[in-house]
């Protein structure tokens, strides 16, 4: 999300708002009615080698280069590393990559400040990760052949909506609340993170109804990778609450008073309730769903 060219102060706080953005396997037993989508059931298989966040205090590595031939793809400027996606793959990869970000747009609301440039990146250890250096306009994710393509781009969504947020929002989107930049981050990467599941309200209504969901205000540093992609959805769906209850107008107001950590936005002062309260209005609301 940061890009390295930023202040000292940015990255002190970096390990509140960077991320290496992971997706989950679907929740078992999750059966909604099939309907038409655009990441296949594989996108949301869990993943060979997750990566961690990085640590408090820890330096985020600078983007990689875009090696090789790039090809333009729209706003996209596009490489992708040798031995990353299968021979076959690499073809479709290019439009696959333009539509995940006009789907984002149409997602979100509002397009880029301009273009982006777009690495798909070798994991030599097979993982699964992705950045967004939203001050340059650089968002990567890094993969490795044995794992399908259709992975690497719903990552990419991810990262895309990271960009839009910067562009949306300015200067402000640095210290955004974690709720926030990474649930609207999953949310509007929609369909590309939802598999067959017909929203995230949907998706985490299983967990909430089970006893298993976590307290959104939470942090998933230290905690176990299963978790932290657990947060991501639940942070989507909370989002998706706020979203379809209270306007897009409102949200927009919210995002920009973050303080970097979870549930550091100003609640009160955008809707007159605390997150507490609109926490335990969200829980209802998915499982009244």
């Amino acid at each position: 999300m940061f890009s390295p060219y930023q202040s000292p102060q940015r990255w002190a706080a970096l390990s509140a708002i960077l991320f290496f953005s992971l997706l989950v396997l679907m929740v078992a037993g999750h059966t909604p009615a099939p309907r038409p989508r655009i990441a296949p059931p594989s996108a949301v298989q869990p993943l060979i080698a997750p990566e961690w966040p990085l640590a408090s205090g820890v330096a985020t590595p600078p983007p990689a280069p875009l090696a090789g031939a790039v090809v333009q793809a729209g706003l996209l400027r596009i490489a992708i590393d040798e031995g990353a996606l299968r021979p076959e793959e690499q073809p479709s990869v290019v439009d696959e990559l333009d539509r995940a970000l006009a789907y984002v747009v149409a997602r979100f609301g509002s397009a880029p400040a301009g273009p982006m440039e777009v690495l798909i990146g070798l994991e030599p250890a097979c993982g699964l990760h992705g950045l967004a250096y939203t001050d340059i306009r650089n968002v990567q994710v890094f993969t490795c052949a044995s794992l399908p393509a259709a992975r690497a781009v719903s990552i990419m969504a991810h990262e895309f909506v990271h960009q839009l947020c910067q562009d949306r929002y300015g200067e402000r989107h640095f210290s955004a609340d974690l709720v926030l930049s990474e649930g609207v981050a999953t949310w509007g990467a929609g369909a590309y993170w939802l598999g067959d599941a017909p929203s995230f309200r949907a998706f985490v209504r299983p967990w909430l109804a089970n006893g298993t969901a976590l307290p959104l205000g939470i942090s998933y540093v230290g905690r176990p990778i299963s978790e932290m992609n657990q947060l991501y959805y639940q942070w989507a769906s909370f989002v998706e609450f706020l979203i379809e209850t209270y306007g897009r107008e409102a949200f927009d107001r919210l995002y920009v008073t973050g303080q970097h950590a979870p549930a550091s936005a100003d609640y009160s002062g955008v809707y007159g309730k605390s997150f507490e309260t609109l926490e335990a209005e969200w829980r209802n609301w998915v499982l009244g769903g």
